[in-house]
């Protein structure tokens, strides 16, 4: 079980480190160009609250995320297709399908350091 928490907590940070890169990629940004992101940073921001705060994950869909550099962006991409399905819908059908895998880059190999962790 421990295990299991480790895992969710990797993910949750990489979540965090994603969502911020965003955010200071989205500051960098002219004031029109905010302003015409703001269906899009709505629908990260409500990516982040349900992946880090509600939704209830399998070991194997925590596994498959983490082999993303960026995972949050992957859920993002897919849930701004339909705005109006269910998270819980979307990310479920990301980690069973794995229908995203060929499209963002996967993390670098993991080190031998990071498999005994």
């Amino acid at each position: 079980m421990d295990r299991m928490i480790d895992k969710q907590e990797k993910l949750m940070r990489r979540i965090e480190r994603n969502f911020a890169d965003y955010k200071a990629a989205v500051l960098k940004l002219d004031k029109q160009s905010i302003f015409d992101k703001a269906a899009e940073i709505a629908a990260v921001k409500r990516v982040v609250h349900y992946m880090t705060d509600i939704h209830g994950y399998y070991e194997r869909d925590i596994d498959y995320l983490l082999k993303f550099q960026n995972p949050l962006k992957l859920i993002v991409d897919r849930y701004q297709v339909n705005t109006r399905a269910y998270l819980h819908d979307v990310v479920a059908r990301v980690c069973d399908t794995h229908d995203m895998s060929g499209e963002y880059p996967f993390r670098p190999t993991i080190r031998a350091k990071e498999l005994v962790r």
